[in-house]
């Protein structure tokens, strides 16, 4: 496996997921894509545990991820904003990682890429989150060849109240007696810019590891 891709959407099939499976699909090398919810992972206890083996000791599913990113040469992360910031299993993500930095930087001089998606319309977070996990890559020694955001969905067309409810965000980003509907739902695949972008970055990423190779 070349290429790992990590999404931090709990979302079934969530446009997260889809764009960076874009753009490991468009490196043509092979490649693995993981959903953290669906594995047991806990947060760094920073206990240092790691310090002298570079292996993180807590019993949970990390292991299984550590490795697998041990073994790439290049990494996509997907996560999404929260409250303006990135969501909580794509911070862990990066907590766990610290692991791997101690005394020998086991992912120096790797491909990394950032991936976000999240509510746009004007809102700036989706973007911050694209911004704070390349950040991360880059103080890990990654060699960040660029970032995507594109446009999710807010809860609230989906929850269920998102029409009656006093807070809804729909009124916010679609106009006053705005209700949830299908034609407002924001798919990655109609988003042509984003699209073209994800296989921009895939074929870079194909290119790198092959002149590397």
């Amino acid at each position: 496996m070349q290429v790992l891709g990590i999404s931090g959407s709990p979302v079934k099939n969530s446009n997260t997921d889809r764009l960076v499976k874009t753009v490991l699909e468009a490196t043509g090398l092979d490649h693995e894509f993981i959903k953290l919810s669906e594995y047991d992972i806990h947060p760094c206890r920073a206990c240092l545990g790691c310090a002298k083996d570079n292996t993180c000791k807590q019993q949970d599913d990390w292991h299984i991820i550590e490795n697998k990113i041990k073994e790439c040469a290049a990494l996509v992360i997907g996560g999404y904003p929260t409250y303006g910031t990135l969501d909580s299993r794509t911070k862990m993500l990066t907590e766990r990682m610290y692991s791997m930095h101690h005394q020998k930087m086991l992912n120096k001089d790797k491909i990394g890429a950032a991936v976000a998606v999240g509510v746009g319309r004007g809102i700036p977070s989706v973007d911050n989150v694209a911004d704070q996990i390349a950040s991360f890559m880059e103080m890990e020694g990654f060699s960040v060849i660029g970032k995507i955001s594109g446009t999710g969905n807010v809860s609230c067309l989906s929850c269920g109240y998102g029409g009656t409810c006093k807070i809804s965000a729909v009124p916010l980003l679609f106009g006053k007696g705005a209700v949830p509907s299908r034609d407002k739902y924001m798919a990655i695949e109609d988003q042509n810019y984003v699209i073209e972008k994800a296989n921009e970055m895939g074929h870079k990423i194909r290119d790198m590891l092959v002149n590397i190779s």
